[in-house]
């Protein structure tokens, strides 16, 4: 873990940058990456910014089998990692190529924490990490749980997971609420491990008002050259 002042960056070799932003629903991340996106358009900076599960047709099997009552979490899990290795290889790696700057809301973390909490097991999501390029930066906003949870009620969109646990458990008088405080603490085991960690920078966000903007434009000048901005702005 790194702080956004520290001198010892670690500066990712392949070509182009890639930011991805985590943490449990509510925790922040779409306010972090709108300010984000805005200082780089101001700059006239050019990115590609890329959602987890986007794939339209796959989003619509996932309601289509949950509506017929065929949706386990290893199914979901699947499903889930064929929407993100779909943009992986046609849109995240073919703009990385181009020495493009990605922004990802979610990332491999995403499907790494919500299969284990979801009950699919960690096989499939360890070994599909392993195929993928680890990001040049990682904000995690790590977020209290029940700060996240009053800002979804606030919203009135429901919380979707696939954990038969906690849905079914009549003495859970907060399921959801319970089921983001599993994902807080498995998001930290995650970033907390040696093998996540390491040659990766990752800013760990207890503020959504800290502005990140100042770091990661030192990064990508330090990476890509002073260049990089007149090229964009040519």
């Amino acid at each position: 873990m790194i702080s956004l002042d520290n001198n010892d960056l670690i500066i990712n070799q392949k070509k182009g940058i890639l930011l991805v932003y985590e943490g449990i629903s509510g925790s922040g991340k779409s306010e972090g990456i709108h300010r984000l996106t805005q200082f780089l358009s101001d700059a006239g900076m050019k990115f590609t910014k890329i959602e987890w599960n986007s794939n339209i047709f796959i989003r619509s099997l996932v309601y289509k089998f949950l509506k017929i009552g065929i949706l386990t979490p290893v199914l979901y899990s699947i499903l889930q990692w064929i929407s993100f290795l779909i943009d992986y290889f046609l849109i995240i790696l073919p703009a990385l190529k181009k020495n493009h700057i990605v922004i990802a809301d979610r990332y491999i973390y995403t499907g790494i924490t919500r299969d284990v909490v979801n009950g699919a097991g960690k096989s499939l999501s360890w070994m599909l990490s392993r195929i993928v390029r680890k990001p040049d930066w990682v904000f995690f906003f790590d977020t209290p749980p029940r700060l996240c949870y009053e800002r979804i009620k606030s919203r009135g969109k429901a919380l979707f997971h696939t954990n038969k646990y906690i849905m079914q458990h009549k003495l859970l008088k907060n399921k959801d609420l319970f089921y983001l405080k599993k994902m807080r603490r498995e998001y930290t085991r995650v970033f907390l491990l040696e093998k996540v960690n390491n040659h990766l920078n990752i800013i760990w966000v207890n503020d959504s008002s800290l502005n990140i903007h100042s770091g990661v434009v030192d990064y990508i000048f330090q990476k890509m050259g002073r260049d990089y901005y007149q090229v964009y702005n040519s």
